[in-house]
């Protein structure tokens, strides 16, 4: 009797310490399909916001997807609710080869305040795979803060680029921020459901303009290590 109390003891503690890892790492739960793309969320201890991903095949060589992505400029073509990017390259923030600094503005709704974000993206290769992973973190600045529009304060994006032969490739594309300030549920429910699935959908667009879809060179060089 003791033994199996012994048994059950341990049996408890092994569930809750499970239970409670699952609780603070949250599992991915599917919020949505479009077009074969389809959006992830789960909840995450370092925002109020739950954390997004989205997974689709974007249908052109991954050297394309690349160019697309690198191309700063061409960000509120296809990245939903993008307002504004532009390339940053200044004495403090310079961007050179695999490592970009940019501005980005996301246009919200009337009344909410725009959000806009300072990031630094840090792009490899595996050479093995042939994938492309690109990480983007917020910077800590106050270049081009504006009364007008909330600073992003936490903001973590992984998108990887995975080969799937002469004219496919899959995109996932991974995002955990924080907003700052308050937001109507309405709001964070459009953001949750539809941000990664119609940033996907717009790099199909994307890939098919003239200035892209000649690309045959992948730009990114740095070698991924894996830990």
């Amino acid at each position: 009797m003791r033994i199996l109390k012994v048994s059950i003891a341990i049996f408890l503690i092994t569930f809750w310490m499970v239970s409670l890892s699952l609780a603070e790492d949250g599992l991915w739960e599917k919020v949505g399909e479009v077009d074969g793309i389809v959006g992830y969320t789960r909840p995450t201890t370092l925002s109020r916001v739950a954390e997004i991903k989205a997974v689709g095949i974007v249908y052109a060589p991954i050297a394309v997807v690349e160019a697309v992505i690198r191309d700063v400029t061409v960000m509120p073509q296809y990245m939903f609710l993008c307002k504004e990017a532009y390339l940053i390259n200044s004495q403090d923030m310079k961007s050179s080869g695999d490592i970009i600094y940019f501005y980005s503005l996301t246009d919200l709704p009337f009344p909410v305040q725009d959000r806009d974000v300072v990031g630094k993206s840090i792009w490899s290769v595996n050479k093995t795979t042939g994938a492309i992973h690109c990480h983007m973190e917020a910077v800590e600045t106050m270049y081009k803060r504006r009364k007008d529009v909330v600073r992003i304060p936490l903001s973590i994006v992984d998108c990887t680029l995975i080969p799937l032969g002469n004219d496919k490739t899959e995109v996932i594309y991974q995002v955990m921020s924080d907003p700052g300030g308050e937001l109507p549920s309405s709001l964070v429910s459009l953001l949750i459901r539809d941000y990664g699935i119609k940033t996907i959908a717009g790099l199909r667009h994307m890939v098919k303009k003239d200035q892209f879809k000649n690309v045959k060179n992948i730009v990114t060089s740095t070698i991924k290590v894996n830990h």
